[in-house]
């Protein structure tokens, strides 16, 4: 049984052939309500835009407080997922520098 999805985060990475690095941007939608949070040009390189937005959801309040990360635990962020049914879908593509600023302009 598919769960009801709360909230979609849209990612969109870039890779910088010159320099070697990734980046990305996040948006998150909170569906019970159409509000978005988003975090622009962020360094991180395969799914650390994961880490990226839980960390944004719980810094504006949209997780439970047992969930907002102790010094040195930042894995309560993941637990969210799991203790409650994988509630947010996941939209990453590669794109052009360009699209991480547009992803993230609310």
């Amino acid at each position: 049984m598919d769960s009801e999805k709360k909230f979609t985060v849209i990612a969109k990475r870039w890779f910088d052939k010159v320099n070697g690095n990734t980046y990305h941007s996040v948006r998150v939608i909170r569906h019970k309500d159409n509000r978005q949070i988003s975090q622009g040009f962020t360094y991180g390189y395969g799914d650390h835009y994961r880490q990226t937005a839980l960390g944004l959801m719980g810094a504006n309040g949209w997780l439970p407080e047992k969930y907002n990360p102790k010094p040195g635990f930042n894995n309560t962020w993941y637990r969210y997922e799991r203790d409650n049914d994988y509630p947010i879908n996941w939209d990453c593509s590669d794109g052009l520098e360009s699209e991480l600023t547009e992803n993230a302009k609310l």
